[in-house]
């Protein structure tokens, strides 16, 4: 085991984060060295990247830099490997979005150049910082994770002894719901489905598929003769790419449903795992008439209701969420903050055993009924059970990697000087 030596001495020579700065080494991690210019430059970077970090001491910074060192060197001997392509697409998703809260691209590089960064700089301090998170995952889930384990008398335990100081659960109230999605009705199916077949017959024909498309496609890739460009499998929605994937170049496909309609599809060309289609589409969706039907559904179940209906009886025989409707339309118990957010303000007004009215949400139709008060009381154990788990095992977790981390330090050379 190697001998430790760290010299903890304060890193008084870092000023304004926008001083000269004379070079010199830091802290010695093993064979890896850390410069005050690096410590600085991620200050830079923290501060660049979050506005709103806040106080940034250099000693908490290079204290982070020393430990994500130990990290990568344990996980390099361990011949743990991040998937660098994900590390990469995400490390340009956050400079995205770090751009996005500048008015102006400008305005987003001028901030940089005062930062003394380049864009590459701000990516490349995404990705080292998500390597060393990615590499950090790895080792917690391999070297300590995978030993902790949490017993059911050390929730039962825990939850004894703290049931009285834990939150009480407060008036609730037992919800229940009926669904209805608007959908197309058979006719209107039946006329998309007569409309695309018009179509296909034409092609059979001898008519222009792109043609056809620009005249008579749903979709938006109508004004390119339909052509969806290159795509690989996984990126459509089942139905269309195994039609599309069987396809020889050239040849149409016959009549393909999918979730968004019927559609004709033509393949185009093959280049590698990756294919070009186009499409014609009719679009199977709900008319003005569907709606109605649905909302004067809707309406009579809540007149069926005042008149006595029971509610369990009405959610199995007209809702459409089979989980609910499987057990009398109840979705749960909530507590007046816990209440679905996009009808909180309903519900949160809504006598008790009163159906509300016919609510809607993107396509969707409900009612709700408060069906029983349930008053303030404690939590029981199996209410609580998994939370419990997840808390002590963060906890064990938490002062493992503590411990660990301590462990790698005392088994490597960590020299800090300024």
């Amino acid at each position: 085991m190697k001998k430790i030596l760290i010299l903890l001495l304060l890193l008084t020579g870092l000023y304004a984060l926008n001083a000269e700065i004379l070079d010199k080494i830091v802290a010695k991690i093993g064979n890896d060295v850390i410069l005050l210019s690096d410590v600085q430059k991620q200050m830079y970077q923290i501060k660049s990247s979050n506005k709103n970090a806040g106080e940034i001491r250099a000693i908490d910074v290079l204290t982070q830099m020393i430990q994500n060192k130990l990290v990568i060197q344990k996980a390099k001997e361990l011949n743990l490997r991040v998937d660098e392509s994900r590390i990469k697409l995400m490390a340009e998703k956050y400079v995205k979005e770090a751009k996005a809260n500048f008015p102006t691209e400008a305005d987003f590089y001028a901030e940089l150049r005062k930062m003394k960064m380049t864009q590459t700089d701000l990516q490349k301090y995404y990705a080292d910082l998500l390597t060393d998170q990615a590499l950090t995952e790895l080792l917690v889930d391999s070297q300590i994770s995978k030993k902790i384990y949490v017993s059911d008398s050390d929730i039962q335990k825990f939850y004894t002894t703290n049931r009285d100081t834990i939150a009480v659960k407060p008036v609730s109230w037992k919800v229940g719901m009926i669904m209805r999605e608007i959908k197309a009705s058979p006719e209107t199916e039946t006329q998309k489905f007569d409309e695309i077949k018009a179509l296909l017959l034409q092609l059979k024909s001898g008519a222009d598929f792109a043609t056809l498309a620009r005249a008579n496609s749903d979709c938006p890739s109508k004004e390119m003769g339909g052509d969806l460009g290159f795509f690989k499998k996984g990126m459509m929605v089942a139905p269309f790419e195994k039609a599309a994937f069987e396809l020889q170049v050239g040849e149409n496909s016959d009549i393909v449903k999918t979730q968004f309609g019927y559609h004709i599809i033509q393949l185009k060309e093959r280049k590698g795992d990756e294919i070009r289609a186009a499409h014609i589409l009719k679009m199977v969706q709900p008319t003005a008439q569907d709606s109605i039907r649905e909302r004067d559904l809707m309406a009579s179940i809540v007149q069926q209701y005042k008149n006595g209906r029971d509610f369990a009886g009405l959610a199995a025989e007209y809702s459409m969420d089979d989980e609910s409707k499987a057990i009398g339309g109840i979705i749960g118990e909530f507590s007046l903050d816990e209440f679905p957010e996009l009808f909180a303000p309903v519900l949160e007004t809504l006598p008790l055993k009163q159906m509300s009215e016919v609510l809607s949400n993107e396509g969707m139709l409900y009612v709700f009924v408060k069906l029983n008060e349930l008053p303030s009381r404690f939590y029981t154990y199996d209410e609580l059970k998994d939370q419990i788990k997840n808390y002590l095992f963060t906890a064990k977790q938490r002062e493992a990697f503590t411990k660990y981390m301590e462990q790698l330090q005392r088994d490597s050379y960590v020299e800090i000087t300024l």
